[in-house]
């Protein structure tokens, strides 16, 4: 759908249906690389030939949406084609708002949208043509690593907003002055003072409390220099953390082939190759009587190791290519799974 355009050009909003979602961590990325290193990544997972893509940043972390531009293009019906557009913008940005924590369902014009939130970034999305049955949401938990719940929430009715839920707001005056009311008062003092003293007298009484007020202001400057210094240490030390877990790749190649071999349906059939072009993703050539990728796509995500699975058949009728996401599993996550 298209949202407006004109002055030589035109914003568009992009319904979800036609859009594929990840979410990359940039963290051991420096901050000068992370717009180029985005790119050659979504140029790698995109499902698309000819991808086309929105990022919003979220600290270290980017909320990625795709599609295809010929398709986008050719959506039109219009007899004459129309440019374009100089933006496009996913209905997903526009609608709701971003979540600390937790996992809900959200209308939009064409279907439903399922996300999970985790510290203010949306880690996981899927689409469907109407509300989920319990087992297409359950599918969405297991592959953003959460427990699956019998039933799906309600479906909330959200508006269309004017501007992403991703834009944080600037504070506001009334958080600065509540912030540094003290010394607000005590300036509001010595201006009160310099109004209705005689005038040798006042300029006396301004120049004290100019001086106390510098020097309340110094010692704050002083107190919050100190925070903002532990902050920012503790920011690099989180962040060195980080960039050291990402290192660690999601699974073990025993772990995934044993996972692999009791996920594919059936017993009559042969595995071509295995390849594994990072550590978070998976690639399979397999030989199979006629091959299910339905049946193959809910098998691999049915095991909880895989998200983000695809398939492509191949030019021979009995050979399909399977491409997964692994799904990366916290130390908590592995004591809930032994238990």
């Amino acid at each position: 759908m298209q949202l407006s355009e004109g002055g030589g050009g035109s914003e568009w909003v992009l319904a979800r249906g036609l859009c594929a979602y990840t979410l990359l961590d940039g963290a051991a990325v420096p901050a000068a690389k992370r717009r180029a290193y985005a790119e050659m990544a979504i140029r790698r997972w995109s499902p698309f030939s000819d991808p086309g893509w929105h990022v919003e940043w979220v600290g270290q972390r980017a909320m990625v949406w795709a599609w295809s531009q010929d398709r986008v293009l050719a959506s039109r019906d219009e007899e004459a084609p129309l440019a374009p557009p100089l933006r496009i913008v996913p209905e997903s940005l526009l609608r709701g708002q971003a979540q600390p924590e937790g996992a809900e369902l959200i209308s939009l014009d064409e279907g439903v949208e399922g996300r999970i939130w985790r510290d203010h970034a949306l880690v996981a999305s899927a689409w469907w043509p109407q509300a989920p049955d319990a087992g297409e949401w359950s599918r969405l938990l297991r592959g953003a690593g959460m427990k699956p719940a019998p039933v799906p929430p309600a479906v909330a009715s959200e508006r269309l907003n004017d501007r992403p839920w991703s834009r944080t707001e600037s504070r506001n005056w009334g958080e600065v002055a509540s912030r540094h009311r003290s010394i607000l008062a005590a300036t509001g003092l010595a201006l009160a003072a310099a109004l209705v003293a005689v005038p040798l007298a006042g300029s006396l009484r301004l120049l004290a409390a100019t001086s106390a007020v510098e020097g309340e202001i110094a010692s704050q400057d002083e107190s919050l220099q100190q925070i903002l210094a532990a902050r920012e240490s503790a920011e690099r030390d989180q962040a060195a953390i980080e960039a050291l877990l990402a290192l660690r790749p999601p699974a073990g190649q025993l772990q995934l082939l044993s996972t692999v071999i009791e996920a594919v349906p059936g017993s009559n059939w042969q595995m071509l190759e295995w390849r594994m072009p990072d550590p978070d993703t998976l690639e399979l050539d397999l030989r199979m009587p006629r091959p299910d990728p339905r049946a193959l796509v809910e098998a691999f995500e049915q095991t909880g190791q895989f998200r983000d699975v695809g398939v492509e058949l191949s030019r021979s009728a009995d050979e399909i290519g399977v491409r997964a996401g692994i799904v990366r599993r916290t130390p908590a996550d592995a004591t809930d799974a032994d238990q």
